[in-house]
């Protein structure tokens, strides 16, 4: 299957967070446009260098190199040293220039990131509403600088109650978007047992206890409402 490597845009002027740069190139460089020279993904702030770092695409894998830039790169709030390179895993956050300029490295296929371009937008609607943020790339929630982190089972199942905040969502529907490997004809409600559904939704609850209520409703289904002090501000795009 092909794979998809691109950039997610969370911070860093002319793009808008949510926006995604693709990697297309062995070699892409990250800067600022001068009179002579433009990199080929370009930020409008004075602090990020002309060369500030670039991408580099060898055997299979992305590696991100420090081009000697003034302020500084980082990969997960370590600093690399000038002309240093790491290799770059999916998730990673790469920062510029103190935190002016924040990306996330991605690596998808290309149905996954078909899928993901609704939410990639969705999440700087979410972020500017002052709302909880769902990170589809990391499988994290994150809300006033706490970051909640879940597996692939229980992100999809608390991804299905967010997006449908305050009305009732049957099991079927949960089982169906949570286990799809089970599906083995259409229109078929996967083979999943009571007992690992309660499980999943009961780590979910746990996680999430101090944002969230999940409700069980007359064990048909689920209903995800916000706390009643209003600290789990979800809101729809």
């Amino acid at each position: 299957m092909d794979k998809s490597s691109f950039l997610m845009v969370e911070r860093g002027n002319p793009y808008e967070r949510g926006d995604v740069i693709p990697l297309t190139k062995p070699i892409t460089v990250l800067g600022r446009k001068g009179q002579n020279f433009a990199p080929d993904i370009s930020f409008d702030n004075i602090f990020v260098s002309r060369r500030h770092a670039a991408l580099l695409y060898r055997n299979g894998q992305f590696f991100i190199k420090d081009l000697n830039s003034k302020h500084g790169t980082f990969v997960n709030l370590q600093r690399l040293a000038p002309h240093d390179e790491i290799p770059l895993q999916h998730g990673d956050t790469i920062v510029l220039a103190g935190d002016l300029i924040v990306l996330s490295f991605s690596i998808l296929s290309m149905d996954e990131t078909m899928d993901m371009t609704p939410l990639i937008k969705q999440l700087a609607a979410i972020e500017a509403a002052g709302g909880l943020r769902l990170n589809p790339f990391k499988q994290e929630l994150s809300y006033g600088g706490k970051v909640y982190a879940f597996s692939d089972k229980e992100y999809k199942c608390l991804e299905v109650l967010v997006n449908h905040q305050g009305q009732f969502v049957p099991k079927e529907e949960l089982k169906i978007y949570v286990w799809p490997e089970r599906c083995y004809e259409t229109d078929t409600v996967p083979d999943v047992s009571s007992e690992e559904l309660n499980a999943l939704i009961y780590r979910v609850r746990k996680k999430t206890r101090d944002l969230l209520n999940i409700e069980s409703i007359r064990g048909k289904g689920y209903i995800l409402q916000k706390h009643a002090d209003g600290a789990s501000m979800i809101q729809k795009t």
